[in-house]
């Protein structure tokens, strides 16, 4: 079982090099080493080292990993001859203070990758280049990675009372390890996995379009958007007056057309839903003490408060409201 689990692994890993190879390969035909694509994320990347004729320069630096980024798949790749400029002649690097590469292992070509993937620890790794090669050659590097991908969010809409699933690819499978956000405000995960997470919508998340990012050890997806329905509104009433028994058309929008998940209450006391459709509710008047005027209605759809409220005299006389405004 472990064997198995162990080759999965490294096959996910090859699929990654040879996505991270292809993306390098175009780059160098756009004479340019961007690597911008679905499923690659640039953790760090220099500015263009540049050469003066006739000396050898140095470039001190640090490879900079965030805690837990350490376990993900990481490629380190320079560029020679960068944005169409002329190559270095000559190339030693040095990685934590011991010999890493020289230009023997680029053997003619633009670029060379190497994999890091735990071979270097959280915090800073001192990264030091030294070049050599004709005034203006450029030489640039970036530190890559796998980055998580939202292929879908369900529900959508999404109502405050859903339990939401986004399935994608390259998450973990520790809550820990992951984050979620709504724009900027976090979800709450419920459990996860590297294809898919369930979540609970953030509290007092505002209605309309948001745009939805998944992030694994701070390595964050590209935004997918995804709409949250607004709370239920109430605009209008059939009745100004009516006593306890008495059926009640509610008109309005965001409801729910499961009757089980809308409540109505009159004042404190609740009311039996009968039926129930997006824009109407039918309930009955509970039973209450009356007469009482203006007595509030309210509407909880999923969870979520009907924005206002409307009101009713409850009293032996029954009153069709005949466009009358709600107060």
């Amino acid at each position: 079982m472990i064997n198995h689990k162990l080759a999965g692994e490294k096959a996910k890993i090859r699929a990654f090099w040879t996505l991270v190879l292809f993306c390098i390969a175009v780059g160098n035909v756009q004479a340019s080493p961007q690597l911008d694509s679905e499923e690659t994320a640039v953790l760090q990347e220099s500015k263009p080292l540049v050469t003066r004729a006739g000396a050898w320069q140095s470039w001190h630096d640090f490879l900079h990993l965030k805690p837990g980024q350490e376990t993900l798949p990481l490629i380190l790749t320079f560029v020679n001859g960068a944005d169409g400029r002329a190559k270095f002649t000559d190339l030693r690097i040095e990685l934590e203070r011991k010999p890493f590469a020289s230009i023997k292992e680029f053997a003619g070509a633009e670029s060379k990758s190497f994999d890091l993937t735990g071979k270097i620890k959280s915090g800073n790794t001192p990264l030091l280049v030294q070049g050599f090669g004709p005034s203006g050659a450029r030489l640039v590097w970036k530190l890559i990675t796998r980055k998580p991908v939202i292929t879908a969010i369900e529900p959508d809409p999404i109502r405050l009372a859903d339990k939401i699933r986004i399935k994608g690819k390259n998450f973990s499978e520790h809550t820990g390890d992951m984050s979620v956000l709504f724009g900027t405000v976090p979800a709450k995960i419920l459990s996860a996995k590297p294809g898919e997470a369930e979540l609970q919508l953030p509290h007092h998340i505002r209605a309309g379009e948001h745009e939805v990012k998944v992030a694994v050890h701070s390595v964050k997806s590209s935004p997918f958007k995804v709409r949250v329905k607004s709370h239920p509104e109430i605009t209008f009433v059939n009745l100004l007056s009516a006593p306890p028994g008495q059926p009640l058309v509610i008109s309005g929008k965001g409801f729910s057309s499961d009757a089980s998940k809308n409540v109505v209450k009159f004042g404190s006391i609740q009311a039996r839903v009968i039926s129930a459709s997006d824009s109407q509710i039918s309930c009955v008047i509970p039973e209450m003490h009356f007469p009482q005027w203006n007595v509030p209605i309210r509407v909880v759809t999923d969870g979520m408060p009907s924005k206002g409220h409307a009101f009713i005299h409850v009293d032996v006389r029954v009153i069709p409201n005949e466009g009358i405004p709600i107060p």
